[in-house]
């Protein structure tokens, strides 16, 4: 057990290294370490993925990129709902991981009725474009809406 830690340990700080050398966060999942007859260790892979919260905020770079309306639109309706549907989505599975967090279920409730009020006053000035972002954004609406 302690060999295996100080081999983790050291690959932690290669990867930290190497983290910094492409400028990516990235976080260690998980390490396989091989055996050979002799008890010595020869084969260390680990396997590598970005953290969630930096896969979500690439999300939401992406849905404002694809939603903005002109190039320094950051009010838009359209805008504004894009980037909270992706952050609901976020909040939604962590909540489900973590059922006890009150403050982020708090902070979706938030985030739906701001977004229900937004998706309001959008579907008074167009319908067309109620119904386009609902459509792409899969957000489901009720019937008398439509």
């Amino acid at each position: 057990p302690g060999t295996i830690l100080i081999l983790r340990i050291i690959d932690f700080f290669l990867i930290y290294k190497m983290n910094a050398f492409i400028q990516t966060p990235i976080t260690l999942k998980n390490v396989i370490i091989k055996k050979t007859r002799n008890n010595q260790f020869t084969n260390v892979c680990a396997q590598i993925s970005s953290p969630q919260p930096y896969i979500n905020s690439k999300q939401i770079k992406e849905v404002r990129e694809k939603y903005r309306i002109h190039e320094k639109d950051t009010g838009s309706s359209e805008y504004q709902i894009a980037a909270l549907s992706v952050r609901i989505a976020y909040m939604t599975a962590h909540i489900k991981k973590n059922p006890k967090d009150f403050s982020s279920t708090r902070g979706l409730i938030a985030m739906v009725s701001a977004r229900k009020k937004l998706l309001k006053y959008l579907r008074s000035q167009s319908k067309e474009r109620f119904l386009n972002i609902c459509v792409n954004l899969k957000i489901r609406i009720q019937k008398d809406l439509q």
